[in-house]
């Protein structure tokens, strides 16, 4: 076990470091001059577009600006915006609560919600309750979340009133509504998958003997069917994260919550290079360690795939 995670940590630590160069590389190179956005609205002299260039390195090529970066990475410094003059790891702890609040209450819902589903409808296999899931996760995965969280903004917040539709001044129940909608096509694709493999297992030796012993159909979805479903599900909630990490910019613009996908996308609008590749720097970071606790995760509960792997 030891050796494997020193093996994954090198190989996150190395995807760490390309898909960052990569991020660092396109950001910097997009059209524009990153100077004049510092500068701001005003007119500015190119005396003082010379003094920003300097003072940022934007004159320096890419490469020499990337490992400069990496070298203020290693001591800690994000940058500093340029925009609110801020500096980005100070921006980055105001708004990263409200965005792990939001994720962890997601995968919560995702979890329960594609267990407890997936596995009722691979026991019901072939009746209407098995189809009419089918055909509402289909319909889930197709829909855009800028919809679905206009949708429920409307319905639940606005006709009915029963839950906030925007901040975070109600506390949790400010994030119901952000996170029903970011977990809707994770949760449906959760449920097929939970389903699929149900559906394997229910067909396997081991749960047919359980059943000829007398052991009941509950106990056996529990004890054999739920459990051994549960190691590919592990891979998919570590997938999911990066996923539900791209959603949030676009749940978090709807129901203006102040975490980090509200603050990449004002980034993004603000050309605030150096916010863009901090927050998206933690972004990669926290998929990668989770990733490697998934890959732990499945191991200790099937330890024939440290053996594979």
């Amino acid at each position: 076990m030891a050796l494997f995670v020193v093996r994954r940590g090198i190989g996150a630590i190395a995807t760490f470091l390309a898909a960052t160069a990569l991020v660092f590389t396109v950001t910097f190179a997009l059209p524009g001059d990153p100077a004049r956005a510092i500068a701001g609205q005003r007119q500015a002299s190119q005396a003082t577009l010379d003094s920003i260039r300097e003072r940022y390195g934007l004159d320096d090529p890419l490469p020499v600006r990337y490992l400069s970066w990496l070298g203020d990475l290693v001591r800690g410094d994000l940058g500093e915006s340029y925009v609110s003059r801020r500096p980005v790891s100070a921006i980055l702890l105001d708004a990263l609560p409200v965005t792990a609040t939001l994720l962890l209450i997601t995968i919560l819902v995702e979890a329960a919600v594609a267990l407890v589903v997936g596995a009722s409808a691979a026991s019901r296999r072939g009746r209407r309750f098995d189809h009419l899931t089918v055909a509402c996760c289909a319909l889930a995965i197709a829909a855009p979340l800028f919809v679905v969280g206009s949708l429920v903004q409307d319905v639940m917040g606005v006709r009915l009133g029963v839950l906030p539709v925007a901040g975070t001044r109600s506390g949790l129940l400010g994030y119901v509504l952000p996170a029903l909608t970011l977990a809707l096509p994770g949760m449906a694709i959760g449920i097929r998958l939970v389903r699929a493999e149900s559906v394997t297992q229910l067909r396997s030796t081991h749960v047919r003997t359980a059943r000829a012993k007398g052991i009941s159909d509950g106990a056996v979805t529990r004890r054999h069917v739920v459990r051994n479903a549960l190691v590919p599900f592990v891979s998919f909630v570590g997938l999911e994260v990066g996923a539900l990490a791209g959603g949030t910019i676009v749940v978090e613009r709807v129901f203006n919550l102040p975490g980090v996908g509200l603050a990449i996308a004002r980034a993004i609008s603000q050309r605030d290079n150096a916010l863009i590749v901090g927050f998206t720097m933690a972004i990669i970071a926290v998929y990668l360690l989770v990733d490697l606790a998934v890959d732990v995760a499945t191991v200790l509960l099937d330890p024939r795939i440290e053996v594979v792997r």
